[in-house]
């Protein structure tokens, strides 16, 4: 049952001492269905008085007005329904999606609503202005807020003078329980959510409304508050575990209803709703309506008594006059106001001859910059200001260094929590990592979701007095803000591939891929292109193929690990909390690598790729390795990898030689004679020993049309038998293309040829492929495919084309885990025939990602791993 809240808020004793002109009470509303009743209600003693509609307005022009003397009494509630006459109006200013942005935008917020108050009025026609939101005040917020529980943003709402709210997602962070006790205790606004139930009821939670009233000088405005049914997947599980989240338009139709139903004299006289969850697309109401089904439904079918609509959630501006249903000669607004305080939402209604009010006026404020002399912003700045000091004071310890930018996926400019991102990978390596500092068992690898990174770390971000590239802990929590508990899930590895393949959201979700971030011990290869719930194609943990029925430890946060953002395969394995939270286990990376004096970096390598961009998967690029028929000891002969491609391929392009102990190879650039692009090599690679290590020629291309790049091998004088060379083509970590890289996957292609003092390394004959035979027969010079090397080459990855490691570079060219072709060609999962090589050597920073060949599916690995002999 819901309790009936009475905040009265506006011309009572806490906001007449602001001198807000034309406020009126807000009164938290009972739920009239569903089984509530007044009889069930808790009525709270009013808290303020509200003007007297009937009492002479002394209210000036410039919006300032005497403090009241009625502190304490009771509400006047008897004005009659309708009672507005023709030509009455209200002005309706909101905002949405604030997160606590109260040193980025507070004063300039309260600038904006003070002076558009005091432009409105309450002479003539104008009755006076309400303040509305749409929710998520809190939660997701700057340090300044965060480092106090948002008892900052609270105090700068109530400031403002803020008359009713929906809840937002963020309101749910720390539970419902803190929602309806500390938040609702701090606020001196109602929060109303129609739509959220006790479990299996449809009984408003206990502490909710589902609406409010507030009085604009004698205008009763009702306002109903629903939220994303996305909620139950927005936070964490546990603190709404005793909640439904409804369908928001049933709700908002079941309240108008019931109001329509009320008492002639109880009845208000205009009706909004606060909705937090809105559309995805501002080029038009069509485009905006089929962007997201929740907005599309609330704005075509919520009942026709709603006189307007605020929205939210999505942090998208727009402004749109929508039709009301059944009634075509009709508008009602339908705007959302951004997100942090950017834009102040305004709508001006008036009523007419009908008694129907329409918006005369609908616009979107931007609030940077703007500064106004009100006593009101003088009061926000001082709360802002006394937050800022004691945020300083905790936030400003320096924890580590960073050694460039560090960032979430971004497109168009902004965030794309569809991509990969180097912040999110860094994020999973931290929590992965972070076990190990607590009593817990170590983790297999580490899993974090891209919703919970709310900024990025940037050199040039100064939070106080430090350095460039000094990274404070404000700016930690500002990354990762929302206190989650830190622990290890264990699951199967059937429910890790199902992790991957929940990135694809469920229809209807707000967003129809999330992009995990995953610790350096992972790599997966996805294909966009498939059939939904076939979309992942490998899962590696350290090189090796995941284990379907195999337990791993997963290292992540409370919130993914009960099933936040629809990954619902955490939810089937056991979490053990660490008793850190995501934050500190943040902070403790950071302070590692500052006791140990080192930067923390990016790593620039794809740990999850896509076989659908890949050019030589999809045919858009063919390749072979081709060779002479036989070569003789210590003597040289020349190979050569052609190409074949449709359209130019982008580079930076590696080319990776690998060879047995005791060869030595020298690769050249592309051919002039074949190539237009002679040039398109970063230049001739030195010869090289594999005993040292393969290396790596780095093109800037692969021209359009046939080309190829010269290898040439030298055998050692004691060579007999055959030999295999092995080239690996993939796409350098240094290209600029994450998430639109033609060559995301290794790509493996060799030659096999006779050795020995009888051969004749000059027939003449290359051996060009017949067929692709690499079984060890001499001079077929095919190419071998990788098979189902499903671990690509990064195993032996190349920094030859630019990467961290300078010339340090290797080329596994298949997996280390033995899984791509053996030498024989075979795919068996043999090891590969690679000595030589030292361990410490190999070094995964430049070869971002390979594939062998044609149809198989391959990924590269990129840290240090032992190669058999």
């Amino acid at each position: 049952m819901s309790k009936l809240v009475t905040k009265v808020l506006a011309t009572g004793a806490a906001v007449s001492m602001l001198t807000l002109p034309g406020l009126a009470p807000a009164i938290g509303a009972p739920s009239l269905g569903n089984g509530n009743s007044a009889d069930d209600s808790a009525t709270a003693p009013s808290e303020a008085a509200p003007a007297d509609p009937a009492e002479p307005d002394d209210s000036s022009a410039d919006g300032k007005s005497a403090p009241s003397d009625d502190a304490g009494e009771e509400q006047d509630s008897g004005s009659d329904a309708q009672s507005a006459p023709e030509g009455t109006k209200v002005q309706l200013l909101n905002i949405t999606d604030f997160h606590g942005r109260i040193s980025e935008a507070g004063t300039q917020v309260a600038s904006v609503v003070e002076e558009e108050r005091a432009k409105f009025g309450t002479g003539g026609d104008n009755r006076g202005t309400a303040l509305l939101s749409t929710g998520d005040n809190i939660g997701a917020s700057t340090y300044t807020s965060s480092s106090q529980n948002d008892k900052p943003t609270l105090d700068v709402l109530n400031a403002m003078g803020v008359e009713a709210s929906a809840v937002g997602n963020h309101e749910f962070d720390k539970g419902i329980d803190d929602l309806t006790g500390r938040v609702s205790d701090e606020a001196d606004f109602p929060y109303s959510a129609a739509n959220v139930y006790d479990k299996g009821t449809q009984n408003v939670v206990d502490g909710l409304d589902e609406y409010s009233i507030v009085d604009v000088a004698g205008v009763k405005i009702a306002v109903i508050g629903v939220v994303t049914k996305d909620t139950a997947s927005l936070v964490s599980p546990d603190g709404i575990a005793d909640l439904d989240f409804g369908d928001p338009t049933d709700a908002v139709n079941r309240v108008a209803d019931d109001l329509e139903n009320l008492p002639e004299d109880e009845r208000p006289d205009m009706t909004v709703v606060e909705a937090h969850l809105g559309a995805s697309s501002t080029e038009s109401l069509e485009g905006a309506k089929a962007s997201n089904a929740e907005f599309k439904k609330l704005v075509t079918e919520a009942d026709a008594s709603v006189d307007a609509m605020f929205t939210g959630h999505t942090h998208m501006p727009y402004a749109f006059e929508a039709p009301v249903p059944g009634e075509p000669d009709r508008t009602r607004p339908v705007i959302e106001a951004g997100s942090y305080g950017e834009y102040v939402g305004q709508v001006t209604m008036r009523v007419d001859g009908n008694s129907d009010w329409q918006a005369s006026g609908i616009d979107l404020i931007e609030t940077e910059g703007k500064s106004y002399d009100s006593e009101v912003v003088d009061k926000v700045a001082g709360i802002v200001s006394d937050a800022e000091d004691k945020a300083k004071e905790l936030g400003s310890e320096v924890t580590g260094t960073i050694s460039e930018d560090i960032t979430r996926a971004k497109k168009d400019g902004e965030e794309d929590r569809g991509a990969e991102s180097t912040l999110g990978n860094l994020v999973a390596d931290a929590l992965k990592e972070g076990v190990e500092e607590t009593q817990l068992e170590e983790a297999d690898f580490g899993i974090t979701n891209p919703g919970g990174l709310r900024t990025d770390l940037l050199c040039d971000d100064i939070y106080n007095t430090e350095e460039k590239c000094e990274v404070t802990v404000a700016e930690l929590n500002s990354v990762l803000p929302f206190a989650n508990d830190h622990g290890v899930v264990t699951m199967k590895g059937s429910d890790v591939i199902g992790l991957f393949e929940e990135q694809w959201q469920p229809d209807g979700a707000s967003r129809s891929f999330l992009h995990l971030g995953i610790s350096e011990d992972l790599d997966v290869v996805y294909d966009t292109d498939a059939d939904k719930g076939e979309h992942v194609k490998s899962v590696k943990v350290d090189g090796k193929d995941i284990d379907p029925n195999k337990d791993y430890r997963v290292a992540t946060l409370s919130f993914l690990a009960t099933g936040g953002d629809n990954f619902s395969s955490f939810a089937k394995g056991d979490f053990e909390q660490s008793g850190l939270t995501d934050f500190e286990t943040w902070e403790n990376y950071f302070n590692k690598h500052q006791a140990e004096g080192k930067d923390v970096a990016p790593d620039k390598n794809e740990r999850q790729a896509d076989a659908a961009k890949d050019v030589i998967d999809n045919g858009d690029l063919s390749a072979e390795l081709t060779g002479p028929k036989a070569i003789k000891p210590g003597e040289s002969a020349e190979f050569a990898l052609k190409t074949n491609a449709k359209s130019e391929v982008s580079g930076p392009v590696d080319v990776t030689v690998d060879l047995p102990d005791g060869y030595t190879a020298e690769a050249a650039a592309q051919s002039k004679a074949q190539s237009t692009s002679a040039g398109a090599t970063k230049g001739k690679a030195p010869e090289v020993s594999a005993e040292a290590a393969a290396k790596t020629i780095t093109l800037d291309s692969i021209p359009a049309g046939e080309s190829e790049t010269p290898v040439t091998v030298t055998a050692p004088k004691d060579a007999s038998g055959e030999v295999t060379v092995k080239v690996s083509v993939q796409a350098n970590v240094e290209g600029p293309w994450w998430d639109d890289n033609p060559l995301p996957l290794a790509h493996e292609f060799e030659a096999t040829v006779a050795v020995g003092d009888n051969a004749d390394a000059s027939a003449g004959d290359d051996g060009s492929a017949d067929g692709g035979n690499a079984d060890g027969g001499a001079a077929d010079g095919g190419s071998a495919d990788g098979g189902d090397n499903a671990a690509g080459g990064s195993d032996g990855s190349s920094n030859a084309g630019g990467g961290a490691d300078g010339a340090n570079a290797s080329a596994d060219g298949g997996s280390a885990d033995g899984s791509g072709a053996d030498a024989n060609g075979s795919k068996d999962g043999g090891d590969l025939p690679r000595t030589g090589f030292e361990t410490f050597n190999i070094v995964a920073a430049a070869l971002a990602l390979i594939v062998a060949g044609g149809t198989a599916v391959t990924i590269v690995r990129r840290r240090k791993l032992s190669i058999q002999s």
